[in-house]
């Protein structure tokens, strides 16, 4: 009889921890991987607590230049979704070192530019969508909301542009801030790329295009460098500004919509700095 209440017993007791791990794994969240800062942002606006997000690269980092540690490869291999944007050139053997069968979704570039962004968090969202079904309805209201933020400050920021006459000032841009300073308005009249790939020659000719243009703003991108710019407009006479790419790299830029804010800010000022000069 006892041996028959204890074999009851250790059943009872298999089927409930088989149970608790039935319950457990129902709760366990799908992992997403996000290249940078920015993906890692939409994520969490979208999907808020609902996955467990590994963000690869810091800030200040620059992708291009990013070297993949063992713990990437591992939180790759577990994921469920992996975002990039599409210019990482270490992605594809990533995934494929880690043996990893997640969702990979290329976003895009030039999230600097408000409306690209809009367009970029709708991907992301669609993505979370396929891993998390039964929570598309949150993720697209969700999504849709942080898409009306930025939209909110894309217009504060473009009637402040136009308060300040910012067509009237001519820049040189590093290439990946060109098209955020486009888009605000200025005149961008040349770019270069990352200083690593500027020439002497190169250089020479943007100090004289610089020079014969009157430009009155050059600007860096952080993680890029900013030793050349500032060499750069030195030379012209202009005043160099510096803007992020990523969150995080610089104070109060916790977010997308706050790095948004902090480079708009520079550029104002910068141009406010450079006509009061006598």
């Amino acid at each position: 009889m006892r041996k028959v209440v204890l074999l009851i017993l250790g059943v009872v007791l298999i089927g409930s921890g088989l149970g608790l791990l039935k319950v457990g794994h129902a709760q366990e969240k799908p992992v997403v991987v996000a290249t940078t800062e920015i993906l890692g942002d939409f994520v969490r606006k979208i999907a808020e607590d609902r996955v467990d997000l590994v963000v690869l690269i810091l800030g200040g980092m620059c992708p291009a230049h990013y070297d993949i540690r063992p713990s990437d490869v591992a939180a790759v291999a577990r994921a469920a979704l992996v975002l990039h944007h599409g210019f990482e050139p270490w992605m594809e053997n990533l995934v494929k070192s880690s043996g990893s069968k997640a969702l990979v979704v290329k976003t895009g570039d030039d999230w600097n530019v408000p409306p690209n962004a809009v367009q970029q968090v709708g991907i992301v969202q669609e993505a979370l969508a396929k891993i998390l079904p039964k929570e598309s309805a949150v993720l697209q209201q969700n999504a849709v909301a942080f898409q009306r933020r930025i939209e909110e400050l894309a217009g504060r920021l473009l009637a402040r542009a136009q308060q300040l006459n910012v067509q009237e000032a001519k820049v040189i841009s590093q290439a990946f801030q060109a098209k955020f300073v486009s888009w605000l308005g200025f005149n961008v009249v040349g770019t270069y790329p990352p200083p690593e790939r500027v020439s002497a020659q190169l250089f020479l000719q943007l100090v004289q295009l610089g020079r014969e243009q009157k430009v009155a703003l050059v600007v860096d991108n952080l993680q890029s460098g900013v030793g050349l710019g500032a060499r750069l407009a030195f030379e012209i006479g202009a005043v160099h500004v510096v803007l992020t790419n990523f969150p995080g790299a610089v104070p109060n830029t916790r977010d997308y919509l706050e790095v948004i804010a902090h480079n708009e800010a520079q550029m104002f000022d910068a141009l406010e700095s450079y006509r009061k000069r006598p």
